[in-house]
């Protein structure tokens, strides 16, 4: 408990002191922050590829860390795309859908910066413990980041409509958790812990791992960066015809990583839904880790 209580402390003070700095930055040094985002992830990803090397490549343990991943991320998003379900949304047919192929770009970059530091993990036995670092530096340096980029969020009235796209998300990864922990050999607290991410796989991985272990935050990272690529798929097909489910789907990412798909698949009315679901989130998830990490 004493571990986890320290490590939200830590991620919630990375956080502000990034929105501190940025506060007092001009637009054009945050723009440049922001923009830093993106390869700060991709390092993330390579260095977690690196910790979770061992774990995944151990034959069947690595082959049944994809499978309850995979089981989890489906149920979550069953539970939560039936939760926000509403009459189908007419269509704009002026506006074609983005190529396939680009909605997924950034996504097989992800893939591509993990499976590399597995690989050089493997081969190479190489980490950044070894030089006195870990995963969680970057992920350190990606909250400081990511508390400059919160500094140029602003909101209008909140309806009930936009407050209950956050509510109804959690409520669906809880439910999911709970049949999840039926079907596998996980506890509900264990597959409460999983899940507690909330699509965010840059905190969730590093941020388990250090708390609960390399099996678990491998298994929580998967699970989270599957869901972000099956919130993907629905915001391709589905998006315009169900785009508060869309928006519920895509998690902690609905206000970064996922924002421009929601850009193209959706009505511009629900872009702030987007960026209201997302924040919320992503302060709710550093908090629902260490909660449940302290209850397994």
């Amino acid at each position: 408990m004493q571990h986890a209580i320290i490590a939200i402390i830590t991620l919630f003070a990375t956080l502000a002191l990034g929105w501190l700095v940025g506060s007092q930055c001009s637009l054009n040094v945050r723009q440049s922050v922001v923009k830093s985002l993106s390869t700060i992830v991709l390092l993330l990803l390579l260095s977690m590829g690196m910790d979770f090397a061992e774990v995944l490549t151990q034959g069947g343990l690595g082959g049944a860390i994809m499978l309850h991943a995979l089981l989890l991320s489906g149920l979550i998003t069953l539970f939560t795309g039936a939760l926000l379900l509403r009459k189908p949304a007419a269509i704009d047919n002026d506006h074609p859908l983005p190529s396939l192929l680009s909605a997924f770009g950034s996504c097989l970059k992800a893939i591509a910066a993990f499976i590399a530091g597995v690989t050089l993990g493997y081969f190479t036995h190489f980490s950044l413990s070894t030089v006195g670092l870990s995963s969680n530096s970057v992920l350190y340096v990606m909250l400081f980041c990511v508390g400059v980029d919160l500094v140029g969020f602003r909101f209008g009235r909140v309806t009930r409509q936009c407050a209950s796209v956050p509510v109804t998300a959690i409520l669906g990864y809880i439910l999911a958790a709970g049949l999840f922990s039926l079907l596998t050999p996980f506890s509900w607290q264990q597959s409460l812990m999983l899940g507690s991410g909330l699509g965010w796989f840059s905190l969730s991985g590093p941020m388990i791992h250090q708390l609960a272990g390399a099996q678990m935050g491998a298994l929580a990272f998967m699970t989270d960066f599957l869901r972000e690529l099956l919130s993907i798929v629905f915001l391709y097909f589905l998006g315009r015809r169900q785009p508060l489910a869309a928006v519920g789907l895509s998690g902690a990412a609905a206000m970064d990583s996922a924002l421009p798909f929601i850009k193209q698949n959706c009505d511009a009315y629900y872009i702030p839904y987007a960026i209201f679901s997302g924040l919320l989130l992503t302060l709710a998830a550093p908090f629902l880790i260490s909660l449940t990490v302290a209850l397994c």
